[in-house]
């Protein structure tokens, strides 16, 4: 896939980030993940995973948690990894340059917590992610995820509402 970088947003991971991710990750609460396990795990959200791919990740020995912290907070050997792309790849591993919104209903209601989204969600973040409204996430619309995001002050129900006020404005102007 030629992909072109998108325009560069700076990416902070925080402690938080780090143990959502473990949560993840290893929803069972353990300390360590062997190689397998961590397969298993992803394979929830990237079907396409390869247990060499994991190996690569991993490393010698197991998966902990400073472990994990170390691959994410270690940005020294990343200098050219950009983390849009390589989310990107995930969901669309065939590398078509696009994702259709069935993958990523898929993709989202297998996040521990999602239990369920509705057409109105669906059709909400379709029109928020697809930044150049040709119908398809490429990665440049993904890589804007976030940048439309309220505070985290704001309740979801207000957030969401606020969010459908400035689409319809949109749509009147």
């Amino acid at each position: 896939m030629s992909t072109t970088r998108p325009d560069p947003r700076p990416t902070t991971l925080t402690e938080e980030d780090l143990y959502t991710a473990w949560e993840i990750l290893s929803p069972e609460g353990g300390s360590i993940m062997t190689k397998s396990q961590v397969l298993d795990s992803l394979k929830l959200y990237f079907p396409y995973i390869s247990a060499r791919e994991v190996r690569d990740l991993v490393g010698p020995g197991n998966l902990s948690l400073e472990k994990l912290r170390n691959l994410l907070f270690n940005t020294e050997s990343y200098a050219d990894y950009d983390p849009n792309v390589e989310a990107f790849r995930i969901i669309d591993p065939h590398g078509t340059g696009y994702v259709e919104m069935n993958v990523l209903r898929r993709l989202l209601s297998q996040i521990p917590g999602v239990d369920m989204i509705d057409e109105g969600d669906m059709e909400l973040l379709h029109e928020l992610v697809d930044v150049d409204k040709d119908g398809r996430i490429s990665l440049r619309d993904f890589a804007q995820i976030g940048s439309w995001s309220p505070p985290k002050e704001v309740p979801p129900e207000q957030a969401r509402r606020m969010l459908l006020d400035q689409l319809q404005r949109q749509d009147s102007s």
